[in-house]
């Protein structure tokens, strides 16, 4: 029986399983009841069976440490993943084994062979498998590509200015790909959705001490040079400003600025600015989505398939290919 049909069966009640038990996990947690009232979080895996027991006391559900339980003995009908980057492949392959639809947290992994082979086998399944670009789901988007109507972008300039978070994993570049690939793959991937597909012209790094930290590896900064479509394209990262301004993606177009964040855009014409809020999470969104595409069986009711997130991760790699010379 497939994940919809077994949802159906059981009076809609659809049963979801959360693999990773960080930071992330719990932001989709979170807000999950807005999203959907009829998921029930089911079971929680992770290596360290405290942290699913945690979880599992917090918002219901069985806790687990081994794959092959939470999906044998879990019941699910959706699951979500996230995993740091290193750790992609074997968790999805397991979960596409078992039919057992997805959404995945961004980066798809930290390599390219991976998630192309993983591609080219969620194609054949034909399960709904959602990648977690919530910059998508934002509910400002709307308005962005009211007014790219009116005035097409011209240039795109990102920037993801932010100090260094604390897992340990992440100021490794075995571990996490490095900050392009782990966090500015936002920006990428809403440029590619808003103004067109991109391609590299250059890109570099600059690797020393990262803030707070006597260890770490990955560039501290980088900045890369890009074309969407026939649009011009700079995105910048750093995580050497604890203080930073954080994250946005700013769109040029004739006369006029669209700046957006995750807590709205802002119009800008000359000395005029008008301000949008966000008015919902987009992670709610985009899971409410999600949800409704296992409900459908329609993996073109996401916001950003599997598919759809592949090219936004080859583009990333070529960045983080480039950079590695300046180390």
């Amino acid at each position: 029986m497939l994940a919809r049909e077994a949802v159906h069966a059981s009076g809609g009640k659809m049963r979801l399983g959360i693999i990773g038990a960080g930071a992330i996990a719990a932001r989709h947690l979170a807000i999950m009841p807005e999203a959907d009232p009829a998921v029930e979080i089911a079971a929680h895996l992770s290596r360290r069976l405290a942290r699913a027991e945690e979880a599992a006391a917090r918002f219901g559900g069985r806790a687990f440490d081994d794959l092959e339980a939470f999906i044998g003995e879990g019941k699910l009908d959706a699951a979500l993943v996230t995993v740091p980057p290193a750790e992609h492949g074997a968790v999805e392959r397991a979960l596409l084994a078992a039919r057992i639809p997805f959404i995945v947290e961004k980066p798809l992994g930290i390599d390219a062979a991976g998630p192309e082979e993983l591609a080219v086998a969620i194609g054949a399944a034909g399960l709904v498998v959602a990648a977690g670009y919530n910059w998508r789901a934002l509910d400002t988007l709307r308005a962005v590509r009211e007014l790219l109507a009116e005035s097409p972008a011209r240039m795109v300039l990102g920037r993801f200015h932010i100090g260094t978070p604390p897992a340990p994993w992440w100021r490794f570049e075995a571990a996490s790909g490095g900050q392009m690939l782990e966090q500015a793959c936002h920006l990428i991937d809403l440029a590619r959705y808003l103004v067109g597909e991109g391609r590299l012209i250059g890109a570099a790094g600059s690797f020393g001490p990262l803030p707070g930290f006597a260890d770490g590896d990955i560039a501290g900064a980088s900045a890369a040079l890009l074309q969407f479509g026939e649009v011009p394209g700079v995105i910048t990262a750093t995580s050497l400003l604890p203080n930073g301004p954080g994250a946005e993606l700013r769109l040029i177009c004739l006369g006029r600025e669209i700046v957006i964040t995750l807590a709205g855009i802002e119009i800008i014409e000359g000395p005029e600015r008008r301000r949008l809020e966000s008015r919902s999470s987009s992670y709610m969104r985009q899971n409410r989505r999600f949800f409704g595409a296992v409900r459908s069986g329609r993996a073109d009711d996401l916001f950003s398939s599997y598919a759809d997130a592949l090219p936004t991760h080859r583009l990333c790699l070529e960045i983080r290919s480039a950079i590695q010379p300046n180390r």
